[in-house]
């Protein structure tokens, strides 16, 4: 098969997965369902937050109540989902309710599952079909595939999704001629990242970082390497490497949460929520903004000992000097997810 290129700069054999055609246009959320997880891969990159706790996110909103689940896709106009952790077939009566809730309320969401349990997938997977579009299986050796086999007359797109760990060329290997000899649909080679909770485990067995980004050299050449091996494979190969996560998919899944959740006076600018903040005296400052200004009161918003508003009104006052000695003036530059993160803020 050819070796075809994305224009999120990833490669692939054959036939796309569904689930990585949704996350590289930005349309796939993620839901964490649970930190916890009995695999303990050495080069786990899930964070001290989430780790081993029995904690939900979807994207970077923690889960208050199941509702808020269908409340942020539906802020970040995702068509799809992955269910990911930790290990979530662990709690998989609570993935049955998120896919329940998201298939009634919208049949053609695609949903993926990501699971390293090899060893419960039978009474587990068997739950969700019919909810669950499509499993992907993360797996450490050729033994594991074969232990697999008995699942994949399931109702499910079944692939396999590994790191492509440098040195591990043969290993890797073995997973893909097995993978394919047995029936997956498509196997996803992760570059190899490193983060601050496994960078200790990395540095200890030897692995060489690449300061520039969020990944361990040599990942990409073997993933293409291996690709170019067996691209003649009856299985669709896939490297997805660190950027596509990192910078492309959430860009562009920010892009349109920006667009979704911004206020009448906000602006975007490169992915960013802008506005400008007014501190002093909340009365006489609204006071100020619709009596001198004739600003409507869909221009601003009071918020504590604050009122934000349109950048450009907050420059305005910041050049009055008489006013500007009554009412602090800033511009603000929030992150657009659920709880505004601020990036910069400028004094005016």
């Amino acid at each position: 098969m050819p070796i075809k290129k994305t224009d999120a700069n990833s490669i692939y054999t054959g036939k796309l997965p569904e689930g990585c055609k949704l996350c590289i246009k930005g349309r796939k959320s993620v839901l964490f369902v649970t930190g916890i997880c009995h695999v303990n891969c050495y080069y786990c990159p899930v964070s001290n937050e989430k780790k081993g706790k029995d904690v939900s996110y979807i994207n970077e909103r923690k889960l208050e109540k199941k509702e808020d689940v269908l409340e942020e896709i539906k802020a970040c106009d995702s068509k799809g989902i992955s269910f990911t952790g930790g290990d979530p077939l662990l709690k998989i009566e609570k993935c049955l309710e998120y896919a329940k809730l998201i298939k009634e309320d919208d049949s053609k969401h695609h949903i993926h599952l990501y699971t390293g349990s090899t060893d419960k997938t039978s009474t587990g997977l068997k739950k969700l079909e019919g909810y669950v579009d499509e499993v992907r299986f993360h797996v450490k050796s050729q033994k594991e595939i074969e232990t697999l086999k008995s699942v994949l007359d399931m109702d499910f797109n079944f692939g396999i999704e590994i790191p492509a760990i440098p040195g591990d060329f043969d290993r890797i290997s073995s997973i893909i001629q097995s993978a394919s000899s047995v029936g997956f649909s498509f196997i996803n080679l992760n570059e190899f990242e490193y983060t601050e909770t496994n960078w200790d485990n990395l540095s200890g067995k030897g692995f060489n970082f690449d300061t520039d980004t969020s990944m361990v050299k040599g990942s990409k050449v073997l993933s293409i390497e291996l690709i170019e091996k067996y691209q003649d494979l009856p299985i669709s190969l896939h490297f997805c490497p660190s950027v596509l996560k990192d910078a492309i998919q959430l860009r562009r899944r920010w892009e349109r949460r920006a667009k979704n959740t911004k206020k009448y006076y906000e602006e975007i600018d490169d992915c960013l929520i802008v506005k400008g903040e007014l501190s002093g005296n909340v009365e006489d400052i609204t006071k100020y903004l619709t009596e001198e200004l004739n600003i409507s009161k869909k221009m601003y918003e009071v918020h504590g000992d604050k009122v934000f508003t349109h950048w450009a009104i907050a420059e305005d006052i910041s050049e009055n000097k008489k006013v500007s000695k009554k009412i602090k003036t800033a511009i603000v530059k929030e992150y657009p997810i659920y709880k505004r993160l601020v990036v910069e803020y400028i004094p005016l």
